[in-house]
């Protein structure tokens, strides 16, 4: 796989494994309302599900392709339950969009509504309907999705990547008297 797939046919990529596939499927609809208006490719990295209707390619997860697999797409999605196991999830998937430089549409449902600020590095997603019109103007909009992509990747470097979070971590480890 390249990161160029030459078809110029615009990917939205969600990255996932078998216990977190049931999350893709809860924008099962809205993936289908938005290929009535418009043409895309759903990239589903590391897992199979089934998503009728919907063009999908499978891309198989390895350490050596993840980056390349993901910088070949547009957008990243990130749809979640409202639940306490999601509420607690850490956003890491929208990390790693935003680390390829990609615009992200998500659920608001724990970090992912501190990770995401909504109409600068991506768009919030409450309802179906939202998914729709987000990922629609996504798709559409080149020079947003780049404003919103490079957002993002600058997110990432201020705030989440190893030479931020380092210092922190040693300094609550020091508080814990572990080190």
């Amino acid at each position: 796989l390249t990161a160029d797939p030459g078809d110029n046919i615009p990917r939205i990529v969600w990255i996932g494994s078998p216990s977190s596939a049931k999350c893709i499927k809860l924008i099962h609809e809205q993936l289908l309302a938005l290929g009535e208006c418009r043409r895309y490719k759903l990239r589903v990295i590391g897992v199979r599900t089934d998503l009728p209707g919907v063009d999908v390619e499978y891309v198989n997860w390895s350490e050596e392709t993840e980056v390349s697999s993901l910088q070949a797409c547009q957008v990243g999605v990130m749809p979640l339950l409202d639940s306490p196991w999601e509420r607690g999830k850490c956003g890491y998937k929208l990390i790693q969009y935003m680390a390829c430089g990609l615009p992200v549409v998500a659920s608001p449902v724990g970090l992912n509504s501190v990770i995401v600020r909504e109409g600068i590095n991506g768009f919030l997603a409450n309802v179906g309907e939202d998914w729709v019109v987000a990922l629609e103007t996504l798709l559409r909009d080149i020079a947003l999705r780049h404003r919103m992509g490079s957002a993002g990747r600058q997110d990432v470097e201020e705030k989440y990547c190893i030479q931020q979070t380092v210092p922190y971590l040693v300094k609550w480890l020091k508080l814990a008297g572990t080190i």
